[in-house]
């Protein structure tokens, strides 16, 4: 009860928007699971209103999970629906008010979580209709995160997820869990989703906060439930929440103390959780199997940054070689620019420029600030100051986050201003 109204507010919002959407939806159906988010994001509006001035309940879960319920039967009377629908299930209104209660109990609530997860992983959808869904309904992302984590417009996702909800009610898709094989079958696009999610909060897209430690324990939390399930308990699924682990390990250290945004080279490593990185390495070690994902390709990169004591003892070499498996298992340009700065730490600035030079014409990259970023400190390396600031200036016009331009900014003043060296062919 430290923290204020606002915080109280947010951490509800990220912390019992999945439980109360998903609990609801499971008693009234997938068809309503629009008109369920609603109505539990209008009851958090409605906390941040009637607990702004310290006026905050004894117990704030209870608070908003009852004006939730509220606010959906009211509609539902209006729609003159509640009554038919608990008649037909064979129920009374005191005892869909008991199952209620019983589902949102601590020990019942990951089977919810786990159903709506299902749910929205739906073979009828499309793989970027279920990470969106799964976004949006489980982890209550705008749709401006959305877009930005998948490369879309916002509108665009907006009409993705009304044709997904409607697709699912039209099917009468209901919130069980569906077999075996169909558990593995849909686990690929809730693995995405759950990563794109700890990675808005490891490095967030908009807002003032750098970081979004709330969204990087969300994720986890729900890969964990994940993990705990005998069925859903993979080798991917176990080396997923080793790299959430291993980057939650690092979260202190990227902040100073003013909360600006610290680079790998500037974090002081002492403040990485060593107790943190041990348990991401024993989930790293049950991760094993003859088939490797990506996740535990990633695993292994982040585990590399772990066991080195400074940016110059990082095994670069290792890390150069486990970027090529991740490229050649699953292509993605951000995998190659990450490619470019190991190659470039390396000492190999010449691969590091021709890596960039495969990337830059991409369009999805078309408007990436990390890239004129990366190309910029390429550029500072060489003592080509004009124009590493050049690439920095033109990464300044397209971060959208704060915290971002303000990092580009410092880079920006560190650059020596004395004689460059422009003869190298770039």
């Amino acid at each position: 009860m430290g923290d204020s109204p606002a915080q109280l507010v947010e951490h509800f919002f990220r912390h019992e928007y999945a439980h109360l959407v998903a609990v609801l939806t499971r008693a009234y159906g997938v068809r309503r699971m629009e008109l369920v988010e609603d109505v539990v994001q209008a009851s958090i509006v409605q906390a941040m209103t009637s607990w702004r001035h310290d006026n905050l309940p004894d117990n704030p879960a209870a608070w908003i999970h009852r004006v939730a319920r509220n606010r959906l039967h009211d509609v539902l009377r209006r729609e003159q629906v509640h009554q038919r629908a608990i008649g037909l299930a064979g129920m009374t209104s005191d005892d869909m008010e008991t199952l209620l209660d019983d589902w949102l109990d601590e020990r019942h609530l990951p089977d919810s979580l786990l159903r709506m997860m299902f749910v929205c992983a739906n073979p009828l959808l499309d793989p970027s209709t279920q990470i969106a869904l799964i976004l949006k309904t489980l982890c209550g992302f705008s749709l401006a995160e959305i877009g930005r984590g998948l490369m879309k417009t916002p509108e665009s996702i907006k009409k993705r997820i009304q044709r997904g909800r409607r697709l699912l009610a039209e099917h009468r898709v209901e919130l069980e869990l569906p077999s075996p094989q169909q558990l593995q079958e849909r686990l690929e696009a809730i693995h995405n989703a759950l990563y794109l999610l700890f990675n808005e909060g490891y490095s967030t897209s908009g807002g003032n906060d750098p970081i979004r430690d709330d969204l990087c324990e969300e994720a986890a939390r729900l890969c964990h439930i994940l993990c705990e399930h005998e069925s859903l308990s993979t080798p991917a699924t176990r080396a997923l929440l080793a790299l959430m682990l291993f980057h939650g390990a690092r979260l202190e250290a990227r902040r100073d103390a003013a909360g600006h945004l610290l680079l790998l080279h500037e974090q002081d490593r002492c403040r990485w959780d060593g107790r943190l990185i041990k348990v991401a390495r024993d989930w790293l070690s049950r991760s094993r199997s003859d088939t490797v994902s990506r996740f535990h390709l990633e695993a292994g990169i982040a585990w590399q940054h772990c066991l080195a004591t400074d940016i110059k003892q990082t095994n670069w070499t290792t890390i150069i070689q486990l970027y090529d498996r991740l490229i050649s298992l699953t292509e993605s340009p951000v995998h190659r620019l990450n490619r470019a700065i190991a190659k470039a730490e390396a000492g190999d600035t010449d691969a590091a420029f021709a890596e960039l030079r495969q990337i830059e014409g991409r369009p999805e990259l078309s408007d990436y600030h990390l890239v004129f970023c990366v190309r910029a400190r390429l550029h500072g390396q060489l003592g080509q100051t004009s124009a590493a600031r050049a690439c920095y200036q033109r990464a300044l016009g397209l971060a959208f986050a704060d915290h971002d331009r303000a990092v580009i900014r410092r880079r920006l003043a560190e650059l020596d201003p004395g004689e460059e060296n422009s003869s190298r062919d770039t």
